[in-house]
């Protein structure tokens, strides 16, 4: 029957990916960790084929081809950068934006540029609204054009999943029809087959992967989509065990987040990881064509998280208000109280959700007085860990020290107390969601060292601490240094991340020399140590019976 499933050509990709990676990201000689097979319901499935250790490079996965969101701001074709004008230049031969006339043998951008040379249709900014975007069609173009330039890359996009039978008669095959299909048969003159042209659109909605990475040389960064064959084979789980990173060659470098064993299944995640069950399926469905039922969706509690729990209302209940089924197709399941199992209907649970959004879209990001208002306002509808009140959290753990008015060294001690405590109370929802390397988890821990030093340095400087304690918090912000390095070390350094993994590196040498320091200082610097209580007397063994004990107890 032959590779029916097209094992063999991602093989070869992989064998092409590798030769493309930085040398110190994969060694080119390893074995593969992983193999492919095709596991129902999932289709083909990446396998360990060994125990892999947190940490460890899986695989690194080279794009097929970049390109565009469907909905972007003005870029530039050849560089991704953004552009303010679509007058500025414009592309000698097609007419599309560009940063100059250096960027037009750039990147991808050839491929439409002969295209549209060749059809006598240029673009013109009014031939673009909200309903036809200006950008859709510009991959599904690309991808096209690799069937008669790169022969090996369209036989590897072909041989991805594209879901027509499921998309087809959607609203997104309507649009998709008028956006992409329409526009370049009609506008751009293209002989394309439509159904091919509908083909490669699903493929690229059920497997892209947006695409962030650093403008080299610049702060700026770009946001747009690609295709990764590889990342693409890994099944999806709410809560996965995998991490992947883009390194400045748009390269995809893939590490365990934590162990796997051999036999299990690597996963990645194709949702926001800080949404609600209802929330990640309903993006699942609707995006990629299939309902999830990992055991995070399976489980009304979110692995006891309680990610999307409601507060009972009703009087002296104090339960907590779950879907009934929380893996039923349509998402419409009523929800019921786990004690005295009230009942309240999907729709008033989800029109509530969505009012928290609006108010929460208007409160802004460098408010936070308006956060915590939000946050007070909800506290006896929704559980401590309900997707909006950790997110609420999330924005206070990052606006605390950053937004004007707020920073570091001008909050005040409850404000920094409040940090500290948004922090850990992120973390400990990553714990279970997210456990082992990730972005979020580096930055969390990075952002919670800083209050928790700045306290320990300024009670020292008023003399205000014990040197035990002082040195027990210097510890502990070094542990949390060390594990921000540990989650943020496989990022590039021109990203964000890299650059709080610098820092962070740098400021764990000087505080490991600090605690140093600390230890040979004279006790004048610190405040006494409290004096410890003498031990009480041990009962000998035949005093121990229940009545002497007691009265020693008594006595004490």
């Amino acid at each position: 029957m032959g590779d029916i499933h097209h094992i063999k050509v991602m093989y070869d990709w992989f064998k092409y990916s590798v030769t493309k990676a930085p040398p110190h990201v994969i060694d080119k000689k390893e074995e593969r960790k992983w193999k492919l097979e095709v596991i129902e319901p999932y289709g083909r499935c990446t396998i360990a084929t060994r125990d892999v250790q947190e940490g460890e490079v899986i695989f690194v996965d080279h794009p097929i081809v970049t390109g565009p969101k469907q909905t972007t701001d003005l870029m530039c074709l050849g560089c991704y950068r953004r552009l303010e004008s679509w007058d500025n230049y414009q592309c000698s031969k097609c007419g599309w934006p560009m940063c100059g006339p250096q960027c037009e043998g750039r990147g991808y951008h050839p491929l439409e540029c002969r295209v549209f040379s060749a059809s006598g249709y240029k673009p013109r900014r009014q031939d673009f609204s909200e309903e036809q975007y200006m950008y859709e069609a510009m991959l599904p173009l690309r991808c096209f054009c690799l069937s008669t330039t790169e022969p090996d890359k369209w036989e590897t996009l072909v041989a991805m999943e594209s879901h027509n039978a499921l998309r087809r008669g959607t609203e997104l095959w309507e649009r998709e029809e008028r956006n992409v299909v329409e526009y370049l048969r009609e506008k751009v003159k293209m002989k394309a087959d439509e159904e091919l042209l509908h083909t490669i659109t699903g493929i690229l909605d059920v497997n892209c992967h947006e695409v962030r990475s650093n403008i080299p040389g610049t702060r700026e960064q770009y946001l747009i989509r690609g295709v990764y064959p590889l990342c693409a084979m890994m099944s999806h789980f709410c809560s996965n065990n995998t991490h992947h990173t883009l390194m400045d060659d748009m390269t995809m470098v893939v590490i365990a987040s934590r162990p796997i064993k051999k036999g299990e299944q690597m996963s990645s995640t194709y949702t926001h990881l800080l949404s609600a069950t209802t929330e990640r399926r309903k993006h699942l469905r609707y995006g990629k064509f299939f309902d999830c039922m990992c055991d995070r969706c399976a489980d009304p509690t979110e692995l006891g998280t309680y990610f999307g729990a409601l507060k009972c209302s009703q009087p002296g209940c104090g339960g907590n208000i779950l879907s009934t089924d929380s893996l039923l197709p349509s998402n419409d399941a009523p929800w019921a109280c786990d004690k005295c199992r009230y009942q309240v209907s999907a729709a008033t649970v989800e029109r509530l959700n969505k009012m928290v959004y609006w108010e929460l879209r208007e409160a802004g990001e460098d408010d936070p007085p308006k956060l915590e208002a939000i946050l007070r306002k909800y506290q006896f509808v929704l559980h401590p860990q309900h997707f909006h009140m950790v997110g609420i959290k999330h924005s206070l753990s990052q606006m605390y020290g950053r937004v004007t008015g707020y920073l570091l060294p001008e909050l005040t001690e409850a404000q920094r107390m409040r940090k500290m405590e948004c922090c850990r109370d992120l973390l400990k929802v990553l714990d279970v969601l997210d456990p082992g390397i990730s972005r979020l988890r580096g930055l969390t821990l990075y952002e919670l060292h800083a209050p928790l030093l700045l306290q320990a340095n300024r009670a020292f400087q008023n003399t205000a601490i014990t040197r035990a304690v002082f040195l027990s918090q210097l510890r502990e912000a070094e542990g949390y240094l060390s594990r921000a390095i540990y989650c943020l070390k496989h990022e590039p350094v021109s990203s964000f991340e890299g650059e709080i993994c610098k820092i962070a590196t740098n400021s764990v040498v000087e505080l490991k020399k600090w605690i140093k320091t600390v230890t040979t200082l004279p006790d004048s610097h610190f405040l006494p140590e409290p004096q410890q209580p003498a031990p009480a007397s041990t009962p000998s063994q035949e005093d121990l019976t229940l009545e002497a004990l007691l009265k020693k107890l008594e006595e004490q």
